[in-house]
């Protein structure tokens, strides 16, 4: 994924992830794998995964995925087309990239009244 298709910084709000039911009945275990789903979806800029890309994120082994998938499972939204949703990583990817485009959009309009006001010389044709 290109660096400017990625978040440079994400909001973090621990009572967020402390607070959430699904995350305070994990394990330890499962809330590194979860944390490293997390950070994975927020890397990526996206809110939404595979059951497969997040057990693979998560870095269970196929044998080892039936162990923890209902602990993860309870912290997203399993969407119609089977794609597991996280919404707070969802809302806070879709924040930055209004973010983004708005900076785009200023620097865009401060550069064409900078470059608009400077005297171009004309050049000569003889």
């Amino acid at each position: 994924m290109p660096a400017r298709d990625r978040l440079s910084w994400f909001r973090w709000n621990p009572q967020d992830h402390e607070a959430d039911p699904a995350v305070q009945a994990m394990t330890d275990e499962q809330r590194g794998k979860y944390e490293r789903v997390r950070n994975t979806l927020y890397m990526r800029n996206i809110g939404t995964a595979t059951e497969d890309e997040i057990r693979v994120w998560a870095r269970c082994s196929e044998s080892e995925w039936p162990r923890h998938r209902e602990a993860l499972v309870r912290a997203f939204k399993v969407r119609r087309d089977g794609r597991w949703l996280q919404r707070r990583v969802e809302l806070e990817a879709k924040a930055a990239r209004r973010r983004v485009e708005r900076a785009s959009q200023s620097g865009r309009a401060g550069a064409r009244k900078r470059w608009s006001s400077v005297a171009v010389p004309r050049r000569s044709d003889s």
